[in-house]
Order: structure tokens, then C-alpha cells, then sequence
């Protein structure tokens, strides 16, 4: 597995399509992969991200099986900081580190929704987005308890994660115009089961996988 760090442009045109369009950005990482991922092996399929923090330096993250060759990407809409635009690492030595009872801070982008049926129709179920920002965070607290780790707790004993973005991305796939609901997590978290959490940072976690949506990342607590 490797994880990629690469600087987009947001000034360039190229770049502005690329953070405007998850279906074109998809294509994209897609293409820099030496073998072509089949879409419904999750094994094989890439993750990724965009961390908005700094307007002037969106930031790609990609977890991949394979390692990728940005080379294209970069002449396109890359940005060159202290002479690098992106840089692949292996990601192996990391996630074997992992153990039961570690601490690090996450951040996760991911599609908070649920499923239900519409009022009067007891046949089909389709999803509903979660739109507050604490039906996010139960959302989020829920999926932990699955994927092998739990949320640290504060003095008050609430969960120690934030709601730091919410946004829409829309774009059109085979005529039809598709709207994503993104919200981005950060806070800290205790490893419970490090198998399932090595699997949820190398599959995903939730729905719209391919867009931008369930990659969650750790870090050293500071």
C-alpha cells in the first residue's frame, strides 16, 4: 500500500476543474495508477481526498495499492512546493505499526447518510443525507464501533471528534447529475481492533468511495 501526498493549483485552470469535479479528479487518479483498478475490487481501488485547510495549497491524499505516477497530473495542474509536487511513500511499515491501545488523531471526509423510505412508499429505500451537525457526528461515532477503533473521550465524556467542513459536489456521470453531501472530521481516536482498522484505512469507510469520500488518515497527537 502507498499513501500520496500531492499539491494541487488551485490558480491553474486545470487545477480549478480538478477541485470543482469529483468525477473528473476520480478519473485522474485512476489514470496514474500503472494497472488499471477493477471497480468493484475494493482490495484494488484507490482512495482519496482533498484537505482544504490553506485555499492556496489543497492537498491530495491517496491510499493505493499500487504506487502511482502523478507525472501527468502534476504537468496539468500540480504546484511545486520546495521542488516536489507530490510524493508517494509506503505505507506497509505504518499500518503493521498499528496496535490495540494506541492514540492518534484522524481526519476523515466522508458521506453522512442513512437509509429510509419516503413517506407512503413501503417498497423501495433510497438514502437520506444527515444534515446537522450532530447527526454527523452520532454518524460518525456509529461507524467507529465497526471499524476496529473508538472515539477518545473528553472530561464531559463527549466524543472527541468536530465537524470542521461541509460541502455539496455535484457533477454529471452518464446524463445524470449526481450531488454528493461531503462533511469533513477531525479529532482523536483509540485503536480497539487494529486488523479491522488497517482495513478501514485501506478500503474506506461509507458510501461515494470514489469521489472523494471515505479515506480516514492518522497523525501523531500533538
Amino acid at each position: 500500500m502507498y499513501l500520496t501526498r500531492f499539491h494541487l493549483d488551485p490558480r491553474s485552470r486545470a487545477g480549478a476543474r480538478y477541485l470543482d469535479d469529483p468525477h473528473r479528479l476520480h478519473a485522474a487518479v485512476y489514470r496514474a495508477m500503472p494497472e488499471q483498478p477493477v471497480e468493484v475490487d475494493s482490495a484494488r481501488r484507490p482512495l482519496w481526498r482533498i484537505d482544504r485547510d490553506d485555499p492556496r495549497d489543497p492537498l491530495l491524499w491517496v491510499v493505493s495499492a499500487q504506487r502511482p505516477s502523478f507525472d501527468t497530473l502534476a504537468d496539468e495542474a500540480g504546484r511545486s512546493i520546495d521542488g516536489r509536487v507530490y510524493e508517494s511513500k509506503n505505507y506497509e511499515p505504518f499500518l503493521t505499526r498499528l496496535s490495540r491501545g494506541d492514540v492518534y488523531a484522524f481526519r476523515f471526509t466522508g458521506n453522512p447518510v442513512r437509509s429510509g423510505r419516503r413517506t407512503g412508499d413501503s417498497t423501495r429505500t433510497q438514502r437520506f443525507g444527515h444534515v446537522t451537525a450532530a447527526q454527523q457526528t452520532r454518524w460518525f461515532e456509529a461507524l467507529s464501533e465497526t471499524r476496529g477503533f473508538t472515539l477518545r473521550r473528553s472530561a464531559s465524556k463527549e466524543p472527541d471528534v468536530a465537524v470542521v467542513g461541509r460541502r455539496r459536489a455535484s457533477f454529471w456521470r452518464d446524463g445524470q447529475r449526481v450531488v454528493i453531501a461531503m462533511s469533513d472530521f477531525m479529532g482523536t481516536l483509540e485503536v480497539l481492533d487494529p486488523d479491522r482498522l488497517r482495513q478501514a484505512l485501506t478500503a474506506g469507510i461509507g458510501h461515494a468511495r470514489a469521489y472523494g469520500c471515505g479515506l480516514l488518515t492518522l497523525a501523531a497527537v500533538r
